[in-house]
């Protein structure tokens, strides 16, 4: 700890002690750490004695990465802001290696490095320094990324409605995708399941919830006599059984292959042939558990671990007040297309939609993606005493270093993009719904607007509205800056009948 101390106005009411950053430093350094964060009471509101505190670190050890909590997040919760500090220092020096590894690579394959870019957890991608400053944001990117290549697939087919649903071989994630327009939240948990409460950072996320639930999952029998299916996986080494690589545990892939649903001599385009004798024997115990044959043991595991994707798909779905008769679900992920059908007649959605080849399809919704930056403040005040001239300076200021980055990184400005919002509640609410902004210049009829939007979306939400006053709590201002992406070639089909195809 250091002396200093603001309000949260971001007054300094104790001065930055340089001598007390100077001895923590010194005292970091002789315990050996490789990156440092900051984050000081109220540096939301005025991030000074976080910057002079950086200076000084810096000065000390320029070869360290520093991260400073404003730099990552000006959002308030002190705790959640240093977590997302803490975790950013954590992965930063092992991503910065790896990305600047990667980055030599591919120029030296002839790529031009202006072209590279990383996919984030917010639905966008960056730039490769930006991502080596910040590479908290790339939590979750892989999987948000296939959510993003649902949303085109389903602009494609004009279903704005979709469920995307990625079974790989260690998890299944899912999220739901509402006009098109992918769910965002600042308050994701990483490594949150039912027995841990995970860490949370405030990091702009798809919100995506996964389970222990794909290919590798095992099949076991609890105390209680019950067969369960994961969240234990057998990974990629030794794998399932079928593999051939030691693994003797049964799991759903091995399921997958008693049950005739993959072609063990077609595994992989037949480069890898799958051994049936084995998964049979991984199976065994399962059989002797409940005294059944092999293919019905398979069948069981089967149906466990689609009750378990359901559970995920309704969590996503019904537990949040959405009736999946409405959606489409896009299946994707080595598994998709095994459990995809299975799932959507218990879900009753519309139609299930598999993409020609689903085990890569999260790659190709990454290349779907434009450069994207979230910038969000925190300014508590009621809606009736803030003044439109002092709502508008303040969005105009962060607009303007939205624009001024997204120039920096090349994009031209007729290119850029912005979008803004609010987190808005009733006074004497904890949390808050995030209204869509007026564009132009906020006046007193824009005012107006905003709270009959928010009066709207949270009747919508929560079915009710209050008669008390609003509170703005938090600002966001989206960037894109849009990029070339792959076009798409649509064929032409034959016309024929079902039968005949």
């Amino acid at each position: 700890e250091v002396g200093e101390r603001l309000n949260y106005k971001g007054e300094v009411l104790t001065p930055l002690d340089r001598a007390d950053v100077e001895r923590e430093v010194r005292f970091l350094l002789d315990e050996g750490v490789v990156a440092i964060a900051v984050c000081f009471l109220h540096s939301y509101a005025n991030p000074a004695h976080e910057i002079a505190c950086g200076e000084i670190i810096r000065g000390l050890t320029p070869n360290i990465p520093v991260t400073l909590s404003h730099e990552i997040t000006q959002e308030w919760r002190e705790y959640e802001r240093t977590n997302t500090a803490v975790l950013n220092s954590y992965v930063h020096p092992i991503a910065r290696q790896y990305l600047d590894h990667l980055e030599t690579s591919l120029v030296g394959m002839g790529m031009p490095r202006e072209a590279l870019h990383v996919m984030q957890s917010n639905g966008g991608s960056a730039t490769f320094a930006a991502a080596k400053v910040a590479p908290i944001h790339l939590v979750e990117s892989g999987p948000v990324a296939g959510v993003i290549g649902a949303v085109h697939i389903g602009q494609l087919i004009g279903e704005r409605n979709v469920i995307a649903l990625d079974i790989g071989g260690t998890t299944a994630k899912t999220s739901l995708v509402e006009n098109g327009i992918p769910k965002i939240t600042t308050e994701y948990k990483i490594e949150h399941r039912r027995n841990f409460a995970g860490y949370p950072i405030l990091t702009p996320t798809v919100d995506i919830v996964e389970i222990g639930a794909g290919g590798g999952s095992i099949a076991w029998v609890d105390d209680a006599g019950a067969l369960r299916v994961g969240p234990v996986s057998a990974g990629a080494e030794p794998g399932p059984a079928c593999y051939g690589k030691g693994g003797d545990r049964p799991t759903v892939t091995d399921a997958n292959v008693l049950a005739g649903r993959i072609n063990p001599n077609y595994f992989l385009g037949g480069e890898i042939g799958l051994d049936v004798e084995r998964a049979a024997a991984a199976m065994q115990p399962i059989c002797n558990a409940f005294g059944i044959s092999v293919e019905d043991a398979a069948m069981g595991v089967l149906r466990i671990v689609d009750a378990n994707m359901m559970n995920a798909l309704k969590l996503v779905s019904v537990r949040r007040g959405y009736d999946p008769r409405d959606f489409t679900l896009i299946a994707f992920g080595g598994g998709g297309a095994l459990h995809g059908a299975a799932l959507m007649r218990e879900l009753r959605v519309k139609k299930t939609i598999i993409p020609l080849l689903p085990g890569v399809f999260s790659a190709w919704g990454m290349l779907m993606t434009d450069l994207r930056r979230d910038y969000i403040r925190t300014l508590v005040t009621r809606i009736d005493r803030v003044t439109a001239e002092r709502l508008d300076e303040l969005l105009g200021e962060i607009s303007a270093q939205a624009e001024q980055e997204m120039r920096a990184e090349g994009i031209a400005p007729d290119a850029i993009v912005l979008q803004r919002h609010a987190d808005m509640r009733y006074l004497g609410q904890e949390h808050t719904v995030k209204v869509q902004l007026p564009g132009g210049v906020i006046d007193e009829a824009a005012l107006v607007e905003i709270s009959a939007r928010f009066h709207t979306l949270h009747e919508q939400t929560y079915t009710f509205r209050l008669d008390t006053p609003v509170e703005l709590v938090n600002y966001h201002v989206t960037a894109f800056g849009r990029v070339p992406t792959p076009d798409i070639q649509h064929v032409n089909t034959a016309g024929t009948s079902l039968e005949a195809a």
